[in-house]
Formats: structure tokens, C-alpha cells, sequence
């Protein structure tokens, strides 16, 4: 399943996508239903995740969070937020190779789901987060 919107009308790279997708390829469209997306990540066999800038990234950290087999784009951002608990990819053969892998692949989808579990409970849960900025802003609060 592929979630977003896609507009082949406007857009030539879309029409292409829905060119090639095959059968096995589901495109509902954009869904922003909050506990629709969890579950769609919690019972998903992978999340893809292609950004290529930015920083923590939200939906990353979601899809860690409800323990998703993770193939993410390869570049430093994104190897900050999942650490060890993803593949990587930075081109079409890589990234092939991966979605194939993890088709065939029982053990390893597994130990990704694992691993992201961990990786989220270790780097992003609440306490964590707000002590990073507890700390921060302490750092620098003016003392009387």
C-alpha cells in the first residue's frame, strides 16, 4: 500500500509509477486519520521511508515507534533517527534488493521490528525527549 496523493493527470512521475505498479500495489490516496496511519504502519510488513533532507523526521519516528521493518532512504538524517534498526538505500538496486528481502524474508522483517521497537524505546520516548530539553534549556536559563 501506498499512501499519498497521486496525480497522474499533473504529474508524469505519478502516471509512471501507476504505470509500472503491479497488481500487488494499493494506492488509496492520502489518509490523515491519525489511528488509521498507526495501524496501517503496525501491521505493515515494511515502511519505506525515501526522504532525502530534513531532520527527525515524525513519520520515521511513528513507524519505529509501532515497530515497522524499516528501508529508508540513505543519508544522514535518516541514519540518525533508525541507527542500526534499518536498511538503507540510495538507489534503485539497493533499494530492489531490500524489497525483495524482506518479501522473502521471515527472520529478517523479525529482527528489523525488533530493532525499531528498541531504537524507539532507547532514543525517542517522552522522557527522553523532554529531558533533552530540559537539559538544553537549563543550560542556558540565565541563574539568579
Amino acid at each position: 500500500m501506498l499512501l499519498g496523493e497521486y496525480q497522474p493527470d499533473k504529474n508524469p512521475y505519478h502516471a509512471k509509477v501507476l504505470q509500472v505498479a503491479g497488481p500487488e500495489c494499493v494506492f488509496p490516496g492520502a489518509i490523515y486519520d491519525a489511528n488509521t496511519v498507526r495501524a496501517l504502519r503496525f501491521y505493515a510488513r515494511a515502511y519505506l521511508h525515501g526522504h532525502q533532507v530534513g531532520g527527525t523526521n515524525p513519520s520515521l519516528v511513528e513507524a519505529l515507534g509501532c515497530g515497522s521493518a524499516v528501508i529508508a532512504h540513505d543519508n544522514p538524517f535518516n541514519r540518525w533517527v533508525a541507527g542500526d534498526a534499518a536498511l538503507y538505500f540510495s538507489d534503485e538496486l539497493t533499494l530492489d534488493k531490500h524489497l525483495r528481502s524482506l518479501t522473502e524474508d521471515d527472520v529478517l522483517v523479525s529482527r528489523l521490528q525488533d530493532s525499531a521497537r528498541a531504537r524507539f524505546a532507547y532514543e525517542f520516548t517522552e522522557d527522553k525527549v523532554l529531558g533533552a530539553y530540559e537539559a538544553l534549556l537549563e543550560q542556558y536559563a540565565v541563574q539568579p
